[in-house]
């Protein structure tokens, strides 16, 4: 969760002191600084490349015509719509920098960008089936019933289904567990979920989500539904297996033994895999 120093360092370039800089930081998710890096980076190649420097060194502040050439360099390999983010990435480490960011609004780039994108038709994307509860219940028939994984897949399959959890909302990275102390601010553990001694429904605090960027955290109740995909009874039964853990351990992991962190691209093979096990892939 902490700044990179060399971002740091160049924002400190600007006046600022290292708190300032952290809460500076801090202003954008963790998830959008790390997709705001990509653009920057491959700005600065293009710009390393092409010779388009300031009588410094540096590519900082933007010129309209080296995102115009920039852009040109991408078309038929980036959609438009990523186009667009790309250069929300460059404007924000600008605005990180107090660099004024006039070369934005230049209406040749929005000019430019209408031309790639009649001359690179983008492909159609691809129809996509909403995951519906009969689907839900066929994937996870799927699953056994012994295996840990099997039931630490169950569990946040039915979670996420029964309470509309985004991706990110119920897994993490590797490199979020690095900071134990922060982790719980910002995902799933033990401790978030409260089994109700009736059985017949469970609180779920989240303890940060895109409509709560402010973590005040928003509790759900989540209904049993006494059947496969009762997310109550796939609690229960992973908190019964996970007694060992501590309250601050992460609420899902791979591996009983090896604790492997429950990132996005584990729940988007699995739910591949099981869904072309059932014929819908």
């Amino acid at each position: 969760m902490q700044p990179p120093r060399a971002w740091v360092l160049d924002v400190q370039q600007t006046g600022l002191s290292a708190i300032a800089a952290y809460y500076l930081w801090r202003g954008l998710t963790p998830t959008t600084r790390q997709n705001y890096n990509t653009p920057r980076s491959r700005f600065t190649l293009f710009c390393e490349l092409s010779g388009y420097r300031h009588p410094n060194g540096a590519c900082f502040p933007v010129k309209a015509a080296w995102l115009i050439e920039w852009l040109c360099t991408l078309a038929g390999t980036v959609k438009v719509k990523t186009m667009k983010l790309y250069l929300c990435g460059i404007k924000s480490y600008q605005l990180d920098l107090g660099i004024e960011c006039t070369a934005f609004t230049d209406p040749r780039l929005e000019l430019t960008l209408q031309g790639i994108k009649r001359d690179h038709q983008e492909p159609d994307r691809r129809q996509r089936s909403p995951l519906t509860r009969p689907y839900l219940l066929a994937i996870l028939n799927k699953l056994g019933n012994t295996s840990y994984d099997d039931l630490v897949t169950r569990a946040a399959f039915s979670l996420a289904f029964a309470g509309f959890l985004r991706v990110g909302e119920f897994t993490y990275r590797k490199n979020d567990l690095d900071s134990r102390s922060t982790f719980r601010n910002w995902f799933l553990t033990k401790s978030s979920i409260r089994l109700i001694a009736d059985g017949a429904h469970l609180e779920l605090s989240l303890p940060a989500s895109k409509t709560d960027p402010f973590r005040h955290r928003i509790k759900l109740t989540i209904a049993a539904s006494q059947d496969a995909g009762c997310p109550v009874m796939a609690m229960k039964n992973l908190i019964q297996i996970d007694a060992h853990r501590p309250p601050h351990a992460p609420l899902f992991c791979i591996g009983r033994h090896q604790q492997l962190p429950f990132t996005r691209e584990y729940v988007v093979q699995k739910l591949r895999e099981l869904a072309i096990q059932c014929g819908l892939g």
